[in-house]
């Protein structure tokens, strides 16, 4: 019999956090007092009220001259006031004289007020002679003095119980008079990889194994929101296995999670060892990515299951997983959504019944947030780099139009001050770090067209493009004529290459032997400038055949398989799933492989111009286009050459 299990009953996230707080009570597993010094981001464990006033006397504002605000009235530069100095106050001194009529005392900053004052006059507003002094402007009543208990009331609830403690809330602590503070336990939690095909780093990488990178992107998540986490490595695809590991640490931690192993594959078994050590709670959710998370309790501890996908683990690490962390740590009120709104950058088309979580770079334009979507799959890493906050479409809707509003779940308080959206290349985080620009900057790689399009509607600022037109045998000018508001930025050259595995055992003589039975192609992506070029020459080849171009790429075996960069396409060849294919030669080198060169293409940067106007980082990246340093970097490089004229602005 199989032990394949279905999906027949899914919840939605907000439902599968009502399912937990109703079959447990999450909630921190004790209180210690610690020193404010050692309190940072810590939970706070009591309500704290005001033991004292703050301030706990009334206190001058600046420096100048205690007196009654009436002694001052009619006080100009033409007619001044002179009052009688009867002595002076400095800072943590107790005044021992009183302000009467026509007298004065002087008065330093944050000096006690003293008996009979009701005003201070600035001492920029002064001028002394001996024992008395000119008043040049009047006062009212209470003017540049602070009361006691003006900021802070004594008895005042002034932090509630269950907030984190960061900076400030410390330093309000410590002026009360605190030197230590109650805060929770942290809750310990338990991190376990699942899968015959993870490895721990540092170990020997076998074929079709991958580096764990969910145990440590878990592990070190949770330990930002102050938990006390373990990483307690890599289980395989094992019943007895897990079951062990799951005996042997439930009852030390508040709660487990797993990653991987979670699905209803024969060998995905955690929801079969949670249902035999304890029950489970929810199995799938409504979502995508990460429909198979399961929810479980094992001795009254809970255990959360996440996808084995990276971005599919992520997602209900910082949603799901971080509300049960948040209540096991203390914090009063954890939000399940910390939403912004935003406008969506393009047309998304979804699963009714599910909600859809999609990365996106959040920017502004004017005063309107734009998310802009980042490519992705379930099983990329790199997306989850490059965001800075994931859209939530929820359940019900099947299409949001391009400047729709959507939900953003932030993921920092970043927004860039640049975007680059368009094809990628290996040099240019070079080129983003050396002009300093990389850590106010995001790349989003859809391809040279995606990114000039993107560009033109002020989605971005920065489109790398390389798009060649058959016609004119040029690149990137006939594209961006076609589009409005954008410049064209002179770049520099890349060589492709007719890329095959050392010693050609195929004996690869040229790209028409992607016509061949025996021979594999891999392609590039549609809509790059180098799924372009060969296009153009396939078509040459059809042309000279006599063949429709649509029957010639029928005959090459491979040409739909797409991959979306130059390395990509090296790495396809060196691992034996494609025996020939297109890339730059930098690339190519990099795998190993052998080659025959093809052309140069053109590789430059189309730029929005209102983002040429406005923004000093794209001005900036022109800049360093231009300089020799950038020249010298790019000539650095196999099958890489600056254009004589990098830099140079054209206008259209």
């Amino acid at each position: 019999m199989s032990k394949r299990k279905l999906f027949h009953r899914l919840a939605s996230i907000d439902k599968a956090i009502e399912v937990i707080d109703c079959s447990l009570e999450l909630k921190p597993r004790g209180i210690e007092k610690v020193d404010l010094l050692n309190a940072l981001d810590r939970i706070l464990a009591e309500d704290i009220i005001a033991p004292i006033d703050y301030p706990p006397f009334d206190r001058s504002e600046v420096d100048g001259f205690a007196v009654r605000a009436e002694d001052t009235y009619g006080a100009s530069d033409i007619r001044p006031i002179t009052l009688e100095i009867v002595g002076s106050i400095r800072v943590g001194e107790e005044p021992k004289k009183e302000v009467s009529f026509g007298k004065t005392i002087e008065i330093a900053t944050g000096a006690p007020i003293p008996r009979g004052c009701n005003a201070i006059v600035m001492e920029e507003h002064t001028h002394r002679e001996n024992n008395h002094v000119k008043i040049y402007k009047s006062v009212a009543p209470l003017e540049n003095i602070t009361i006691a208990g003006s900021d802070i009331a004594r008895g005042e609830l002034v932090l509630p119980k269950g907030i984190k403690l960061g900076p400030f809330e410390l330093g309000i602590l410590a002026a009360l008079g605190y030197n230590a503070v109650n805060v929770y336990l942290k809750p310990r939690v338990a991190i376990v990889s699942t899968g015959d095909e993870i490895v721990e780093p540092g170990s020997k990488l076998g074929y079709g194994q991958l580096y764990d990178y969910n145990g440590f992107a878990v592990t070190m998540y949770l330990r930002s929101l102050g938990a006390e986490t373990y990483y307690l490595g890599v289980v395989p695809d094992n019943e007895e296995e897990l079951r062990n590991v799951l005996l042997r640490n439930i009852d030390e931690y508040d709660l487990v999670v797993t990653s991987g192993g979670t699905s209803a594959g024969v060998g995905d078994v955690v929801y079969r060892v949670l249902e035999e050590l304890g029950k489970v709670l929810v199995h799938g959710l409504e979502v995508k990515p990460g429909k198979p998370t399961v929810l479980g309790v094992i001795r009254g501890k809970p255990v959360i299951g996440l996808p084995g996908f990276p971005f599919s683990a992520v997602t209900h690490t910082i949603t799901l997983l971080r509300y049960i962390v948040e209540k096991l740590s203390g914090i009063e009120h954890p939000l399940l959504w910390r939403n912004v709104k935003a406008k969506i950058a393009q047309k998304i088309r979804k699963e009714a019944g599910k909600d859809l979580f999609l990365p996106v770079i959040l920017t502004y334009r004017g005063l309107e947030f734009i998310a802009i979507p980042v490519p992705f799959r379930s099983g990329n890493i790199t997306p989850i780099l490059r965001l800075n906050g994931i859209a939530v479409v929820r359940r019900g809707v099947e299409v949001v139009e391009e400047g729709e509003v959507v939900d953003v779940l932030l993921q920092n308080l970043i927004i860039p001050e640049t975007v680059f959206i368009g094809s990628h290349d290996i040099l240019l985080p070079s080129i983003l770090r050396a002009s300093k620009l990389m850590h106010i900057s995001k790349f989003i790689p859809v391809g040279s067209l995606s990114g000039l399009m993107n560009v033109s509607k002020g989605y971005g600022d920065v489109a790398p493009i390389h798009l060649f037109d058959p016609l004119t045998k040029t690149y990137n000018i006939t594209y961006v004529k076609q589009y409005k508001n954008i410049v064209l930025v002179s770049g520099y050259k890349r060589k492709l290459v007719l890329a095959f595995k050392h010693g050609n055992p195929k004996n690869i003589k040229g790209l028409e032997d992607a016509l061949r039975d025996d021979v594999r192609f891999v392609n590039r992506n549609r809509g790059s400038g180098t799924r372009i070029y060969i296009d153009m020459v396939l078509k040459n080849i059809a042309d000279e055949k006599s063949m429709n171009f649509e029957e010639l790429i029928r005959r090459i075996n491979g040409y739909t398989y797409e991959v979306p960069s130059h390395t990509g396409v090296a790495a396809a060849i060196a691992q034996g799933r494609a025996d020939l294919g297109v890339c730059i030669e930098y690339a190519a080198k990099l795998y190993g492989l052998e080659y025959i060169p093809l052309t140069w293409e053109e590789y430059d940067f189309a730029i929005n111009v209102h983002s040429l106007e406005a923004k000093q980082a794209v001005n900036k990246f022109i800049e360093y286009l231009r300089s020799s340093e950038l020249k010298d970097l790019i000539n650095s490089y196999l099958g890489y050459e600056a254009k004589s004229s990098i830099g140079e602005v054209i206008s259209f």
